[in-house]
């Protein structure tokens, strides 16, 4: 994530009052990523509308920056609409603060069709998984944050360790899971798309999570939807050189394939419940 600090000084079209603007009060969120000779370039953005203190005048002011090479801030920019920019702020601070929660918390499952909820999260993945398996265009209708949940149980089940970051805040990847096979550790980033058949994932979203990839040096990412993928996201993602070996997009048949394989590994499945 980044964060964004100092103040910014700015003088009203209207008035000509001159004020502070504190950096805390613009929301500053990654919005892409573009890949580059060296890398990832990363993309910030945030805004804040206020009024002047002395004549309410409507302002608007916004600021956008970018890291290039990762870690590195390569520009940034203040604006003002109803005001002139006297002092903008100082450079992003870059950096990802893991919040995570783990199956143990308490977590909330509906099932519709038997019409009733479950608040233990293994069982409820368990139960989901079961639910999906048998009709899996039951994945179009869970709430985005259970498909997170399927998805990071899934990837548990095949000896990784998995967290899940927090809603609020999962700077641009939903589950981190880690595995070691010979004593040799790897790092994946997941994604995960709750989407409509008809709302293919975008390039612009594989291009984010391939620089969150790079930021963080895990060693693969992955892009799951219930969707699928415009061919432009596809390219991307099996360029030559670059994002070949270290990125995987898994539309809806390969989710599909997946729970699948996932009710028949899962000894607690015995077929019924």
């Amino acid at each position: 994530m980044a964060t964004l600090s100092g103040i910014a000084e700015i003088k009203c079209d209207k008035c000509g009052k001159s004020f502070s603007i504190d950096a805390a009060d613009l929301d500053v969120d990654q919005v892409g990523a573009d890949e580059r000779q060296m890398g990832a370039e990363i993309f910030y953005a945030g805004e804040v509308e206020l009024q002047c203190p002395k004549c309410r005048n409507a302002i608007e002011v916004s600021y956008e920056a970018s890291e290039y090479p990762v870690g590195v801030p390569n520009y940034s920019e203040t604006h003002a609409h109803g005001a002139q920019i006297i002092r903008g702020f100082a450079d992003i601070d870059v950096h990802f603060e893991d919040e995570i929660y783990s199956f143990e918390e308490e977590s909330r499952l509906y099932l519709p069709d038997e019409k009733r909820i479950i608040t233990n999260l293994c069982s409820g993945v368990s139960d989901l998984v079961l639910a999906a398996n048998k009709n899996p265009t039951i994945l179009y209708d869970i709430d985005p944050r259970k498909f997170e949940e399927l998805i990071a149980y899934i990837f548990s089940l095949h000896g990784f360790s998995v967290q899940l970051t927090k809603q609020t805040r999962d700077g641009g990847r939903d589950i981190i899971a880690i595995r070691s096979d010979l004593g040799i550790q790897s790092k994946y980033i997941i994604e995960c798309k709750r989407y409509a058949l008809n709302n293919p994932v975008s390039v612009e979203l594989v291009r984010a999570l391939y620089g969150v990839q790079m930021q963080e040096g895990a060693n693969k990412a992955v892009l799951a939807t219930t969707s699928r993928f415009t061919q432009d996201a596809r390219s991307f993602a099996t360029a030559k050189n670059t994002t070949e070996w270290s990125m995987d997009l898994k539309d809806f048949e390969d989710i599909r394939q997946w729970v699948s394989a996932a009710a028949t590994a899962n000894k607690s499945f015995n077929g019924t419940r």
